[in-house]
C-alpha cells in the first residue's frame, strides 16, 4: 500500500504520515547533536519551538541504523535505507511473535498461517510498511510480546515479561495505557482463582521498568505533569501498585482469594488518590484537554485514526471489526471443545484480552491494530480448518461459501469495499484518509529543488504539510498536527479559515516569509470548503492578495508558494 501511495517512490519526500517525516527529523536532530533528553522540534512554532511528548525510544533502531550506513553510503542513502528496513523488521517481529504463539498451541503450519494473517492485518500491517517509522509499530510489536508473556509457562516470569514489555511501550506512547490495564484485569482474574504470581510479576515488573524508562529517556530536567507522557505521577501511582502487591499479597497466599482481590481494589484506590492529589487534571482521561477549542473542533476531531469505527470509510471499518470478530468466535469454539480445564482457561483468558483490545480499538481506530493482532492466532485456526473442510466438501455451493468466509479472514475489508462501490453513486470517492495518512496532494519530490534554493524562512503551511517540508528543506513551518503545538495550530487555522488581513497579521507576528500550500491536497480541499471566502480559498482560486509575491515551483509537483512582501 504504501508503495502503490507513493507511486514506487521510497524517499524522504514520500511518507503519507507527518507524524513519520517528523519521526526522521527528530533523529536527524540526535545525530545533529541535540541532547538525548531535549525533545523540542526548534523549526515548529518559533521562536520558542513545540516540546513533543515523544520519546527517544523509537529513535533509536533508525539513529543505529543510519549511524552504521552512512560510512559506506553517506547520509541520504542511509536515511533511506533506514525508512525502508526499520519498518520491515518490525513487521518481521509481530509474524514471528504471532506464528510461535500459534505454533505452541496448533503446530508449526497454522503458525505459519498465523504470520500471513499478521500481514494481511490492514490496521496493524499498514503502520509497518516501508516509510512507517513512527510509534506504532514498536507499539504493536509489544503488545505481541506482552502477550505471549501472558501466556507462558512460567507465571512470574511471563507476567514480568509483559510488564516489561508494556512499560516500554508505554514510555513511547501513553497510548498503551489501556492495554496495560486489560492486562493487569487478566492478572486480576487469574489472582481471583489463586494465581497471584501473574499479578505480581506484572505490576512489579511495570512498575519498575517505567522508573528506569522514565530517568533513561525522560532524565530530570522535566519533571511536570503531563497527561499525554509518562510523567512522575504515572510512575509513583505504579510504583505504588506494584510494591503494595509485591509486599502484601505473598502474605494474603494462605487467605481466600476474595481477600487477596480486596487487597489490590484497596492498593489501586490508594494509586487513584495519589493521582488525584498530584495531578487531577490527568484523571480526566483526555490527554487532549489543553487543546484549544477551535483547534480541536478543526483539526483534532477529523483526523480519522482517532476516530470511532462508525467514523471510518466502511472497508476500513471492515478490517477494524471482521478479525477480531473472527478471532473471538474461535476462542470461544477452542474454549469449548478443549479437552481439558487447562485449554479451557488458556482461550477464555484469550478471549477476554481480545475482548477488551477490540472494544478499545472500536472507540479509536489506530488501536485496533492490537486487537487485529490479537485474532491472529485463533483466526489462524479457523483460516486452517475451513480450508481443511472446503477440500473434503463435496458440495459445491458450501465449498463457495468456505472460500468467502476464507476470503473474509484474510482480506475482509476487500469484500466490504467492493459491495460499496457496486451501491455507491458513480463518481463518489474517497479523501484518502481512512488509515489516518495524509492525502498531500502534491509530488513533493518535484518541489524539494525549488524549496531547497530559496532563502531559509518560516513558512506558513498546511498542518500535514509542515512535516514533509522539514525533512525535505532547511525551512522552519509555523505548525504541524501535533497537540503540544496548540497555540501554532490555532494560528495557522485562523490564517487559512479567516480574511486576507488575518492572515497578513499572523504572518507577521510568527515571522513566516512565505506561504505553501497544496492546493489539491485534502486540507487545504477541507479549509476552502469550511470558509469559501478565507484567505486560503482565495490562494486556491487565484485571488492572492497583493502583499503576496508569486515563487515559481514545477507544475508538476503541484505545490504553489508565494513569498510575504512586508510593509
Amino acid at each position: 500500500m504504501t508503495l502503490i501511495g507513493s507511486g514506487g517512490r521510497l524517499s524522504i519526500a514520500a511518507f503519507v504520515d507527518g507524524d513519520d517525516a517528523l519521526r526522521l527529523q527528530q533523529v536527524r536532530d540526535l545525530l545533529g547533536g541535540q541532547g538525548w533528553f531535549d525533545l523540542h522540534q526548534y523549526r515548529v512554532a518559533p521562536p520558542e519551538g513545540v516540546a513533543m511528548h515523544w520519546t527517544r525510544v523509537v529513535d533509536i533502531p533508525i539513529a543505529a541504523m543510519i549511524l552504521l550506513l552512512r560510512p559506506l553510503m553517506g547520509q541520504g542513502l542511509a536515511e533511506s535505507i533506514a525508512i525502508v528496513v526499520v519498518p520491515l523488521l518490525h513487521l518481521l517481529a509481530a509474524m514471528a511473535l504471532a506464528a510461535r504463539l500459534a505454533a505452541r498451541q496448533f503446530g508449526p503450519r497454522i503458525g505459519i498461517v498465523a504470520a500471513l494473517l499478521v500481514a494481511a492485518a490492514v490496521p496493524a500491517s499498514f503502520r509497518m510498511m516501508p516509510l512507517r517509522i513512527d510509534h506504532h509499530a514498536m507499539q504493536f510489536v509489544l503488545a505481541l510480546v506482552a502477550l505471549n508473556g501472558l501466556f507462558a509457562c512460567a507465571p512470574r516470569m511471563g507476567g514480568a515479561l509483559a510488564g516489561a514489555a508494556l512499560a516500554l511501550a508505554l514510555a513511547i506512547s501513553l497510548e498503551s495505557l489501556p492495554l496495560a490495564v486489560i492486562v493487569g484485569g487478566l492478572c486480576t482474574l487469574r489472582l481471583w482463582r489463586g494465581q497471584s504470581a501473574w499479578l505480581i510479576g506484572y505490576l512489579l515488573s511495570l512498575s519498575l521498568a517505567s522508573l528506569a524508562l522514565f530517568l533513561a529517556t525522560r532524565g530530570l530536567g522535566d519533571l511536570a505533569q503531563h497527561c499525554d507522557a509518562v510523567s512522575p505521577v504515572h510512575v509513583v501511582a505504579l510504583l505504588w501498585m506494584g510494591g503494595g502487591t509485591a509486599i502484601i499479597l505473598p502474605r494474603l497466599r494462605d487467605r481466600p482469594p476474595l481477600v487477596s482481590l480486596l487487597a489490590v481494589g484497596l492498593i489501586g484506590a490508594g494509586a487513584v488518590g495519589l493521582a488525584a492529589a498530584w495531578a487531577p487534571q490527568c484523571l480526566a482521561g483526555d490527554a487532549f484537554a489543553s487543546v484549544d477549542p477551535l483547534v480541536r473542533k478543526v483539526w483534532l476531531d477529523s483526523v480519522l485514526e482517532g476516530l470511532p469505527v462508525w467514523r471510518q470509510e466502511p472497508g476500513f471499518a471492515a478490517t477494524i471489526i471482521l478479525l477480531p470478530l473472527f478471532g473471538l468466535i474461535a476462542c470461544l469454539r477452542l474454549a469449548t471443545r478443549a479437552a481439558d480445564r487447562g485449554v479451557q482457561l488458556f482461550w477464555l483468558d484469550y478471549a477476554v484480552l481480545l475482548l477488551g483490545a477490540t472494544l478499545v480499538g472500536l472507540l479509536v481506530a489506530r488501536a485496533s491494530g492490537v486487537s487485529c493482532l490479537f485474532a491472529t492466532v485463533p483466526a489462524a485456526w479457523q483460516f486452517a480448518e475451513q480450508f481443511a473442510r472446503w477440500r473434503q466438501d463435496s458440495l459445491l455451493v458450501r465449498r463457495m461459501g468456505r472460500v468467502v468466509v476464507m476470503i473474509a479472514l484474510l482480506l475482509p475489508g476487500v469484500l466490504v469495499d467492493q459491495g460499496v462501490r457496486l451501491l455507491a453513486p458513480a463518481g463518489q470517492a474517497s479523501d484518502g484518509r481512512a488509515h489516518g495518512e495524509v492525502a498531500l496532494g502534491c509530488d513533493f519530490s518535484r518541489a524539494v529543488p525549488a524549496l531547497a534554493a530559496l532563502p531559509k524562512g518560516t513558512l506558513l503551511t498546511g498542518l500535514d504539510i509542515g512535516p514533509t517540508v522539514l525533512v525535505t528543506s532547511g525551512h522552519t513551518v509555523v505548525a504541524t498536527a501535533h497537540h503540544r503545538a496548540s497555540a501554532a495550530i490555532r494560528d495557522v487555522i485562523d490564517a487559512f479559515l479567516g480574511p486576507d488581513e488575518a492572515a497578513r497579521q499572523i504572518m507577521a507576528r510568527r515571522g513566516s516569509t512565505m506561504v505553501v500550500i497544496c492546493p489539491g491536497g485534502s486540507e487545504a480541499r477541507f479549509y476552502a470548503e469550511k470558509a469559501p471566502a478565507g484567505f486560503i480559498a482565495h490562494l486556491m482560486s487565484g485571488k492572492a492578495p497583493g502583499w503576496l509575491e508569486p515563487v515559481t515551483m514545477p507544475d508538476a509537483s503541484g505545490v504553489k508558494a508565494w513569498r510575504f512582501r512586508q510593509r
